[in-house]
């Protein structure tokens, strides 16, 4: 006699034959696969978008201004203001993400900005670009009366590059 009680030689025989007929794991193996290209693509769909793309901008440029202690200025609320303007015009042309990140490209042009003035004046040519004649016009006014030495367009052409 053996010291294997029989109970447990059907259960392996059981379990062994369970196993066996579980079918072959490629079909999970291509459902994963799918399943993970969906994922990506449906995240680059939502990381594309322009509220997205102007979400982000907004907070990197509101931690750059906490860092110099400016987060409340009138060149923020300024910018704030073009951000919100250009992503309503994106939105309302069905723009892509990239589409509208070329709205922006002036803004990050260091050739181009060289004071302060020089920003708001890249800012209203941008509202004109967009359409959006008052927003250009209150640009405008600003440029004539900005100090070119203060502390936020110092932190603004800092974080730039400029």
């Amino acid at each position: 006699m053996s010291d294997v009680p029989s109970t447990a030689v059907e259960v392996v025989t059981t379990a062994q034959t369970v196993a066996e007929s579980s079918g072959p794991i490629w079909p999970y193996v291509v459902g994963g696969i799918a399943l993970v290209i969906a994922a990506g693509f449906w995240g680059y769909k939502l990381i594309s978008r322009p509220s997205f793309i102007i979400k982000q901008i907004r907070r990197r440029n509101l931690k750059a201004m906490k860092k110099e202690g400016v987060e409340s200025s009138e060149a923020t609320v300024d910018l704030d203001k073009l951000l919100s303007s250009i992503e309503t015009h994106a939105i309302d042309n069905k723009m892509s993400g990239a589409e509208m990140v070329k709205l922006l490209a002036p803004l990050n042009d260091s050739n181009r900005m060289k004071s302060a003035k020089d920003m708001y004046l890249t800012m209203q040519h941008i509202a004109r670009e967009i359409g959006d004649t008052r927003l250009a016009g209150e640009f405008k006014s600003k440029s004539t009366g900005v100090k070119s030495n203060s502390k936020l367009m110092a932190g603004l052409f800092k974080r730039a590059g400029i």
